[in-house]
């Protein structure tokens, strides 16, 4: 019995505990916002970045969607086997680029962006493609981006596989 009382009044203590920090506020008046599903910092040095190259993107302007990538950008694919490099510098990604906005395949993307803090940002990506058959289909992507000195420097993108 005395175990019992022992473990009731534990269990009692420990939740009086979480309750009173839980309860707690911050030192000097601070306070924190709880936020559920949203870690976006508007105010960070990337945001401008990332709206204009989106714009160019979204543009199928090559050119300016360029500008915002570091002379050693990299974009990894991620799957089973590990990191495959897909391209590397802008020479490779101008290629790239005008070859799925010449391709007349590319339909568009939807990006839901997940968060941006400091120099990395983390979204979703939908990208919308014709089919031979004239339907669409889309191919979603996890996508994490690095930022240094001001530009788009390294990026992976995780496609997951049906399974």
């Amino acid at each position: 019995m005395r175990t019992k009382t022992k473990l009731a009044a534990l269990l009692i203590g420990a939740t009086a505990l979480v309750a009173l920090v839980s309860e707690s506020t911050s030192n000097e008046g601070e306070e924190f916002e709880k936020l559920y599903g949203q870690f976006y910092e508007h105010d960070n040095a990337y945001a401008e970045v990332i709206a204009r190259s989106e714009e160019h993107f979204e543009n199928m302007n090559v050119e300016g969607a360029i500008l915002s990538l570091d002379d050693d950008f990299t974009m990894y694919e991620i799957n089973d086997e590990g990191a495959e490099e897909m391209v590397r510098g802008i020479e490779q990604v101008r290629a790239a680029l005008s070859g799925v906005f010449g391709s007349g395949t590319w339909l568009g993307a939807n990006v839901y962006k997940w968060g941006l803090t400091d120099n990395t940002l983390v979204q979703i990506e939908e990208d919308f493609y014709r089919t031979e058959d004239g339907g669409t289909r889309s191919v979603k992507s996890l996508v994490v981006v690095e930022y240094r000195d001001g530009r788009r420097w390294r990026e992976w993108r995780f496609k997951p596989e049906d399974r």
